[in-house]
């Protein structure tokens, strides 16, 4: 198995069972009063963010709630207790105002 560096958009073959590893950038970032979690892979394939409020269409609690899981467990959460309403099942998330 390598051990190399890896970049966004690096693929690798996981056990040779059509699957893939793919190697994504995850970031934090503040876009007016909405956190959100950018997520880009290989430049050619996209570049997508997902956010906790629930009025937009980029609404995606679980994953928000995952990734927001790793960015603090590497030290890469700046914004404190902000999108910790993501991990309760059943909540509504913060609203902005439209």
């Amino acid at each position: 198995m390598s051990t190399d560096e890896m970049r966004p958009g690096d693929v690798r073959v996981f056990k040779k069972r059509g699957s893939i590893v793919l190697a994504i950038g995850v970031w934090p970032k503040r876009r007016g009063k909405q956190l959100h979690i950018d997520i880009t892979g290989p430049k050619e394939f996209f570049h997508t963010t997902i956010t906790s409020d629930t009025n937009s269409d980029r609404y995606h609690r679980t994953l928000f709630r995952n990734l927001r899981r790793v960015l603090i467990a590497n030290d890469c959460w700046q914004f404190g207790d902000e999108g910790a309403e993501t991990e309760r099942p059943n909540s509504k998330g913060p609203k902005t105002a439209q």
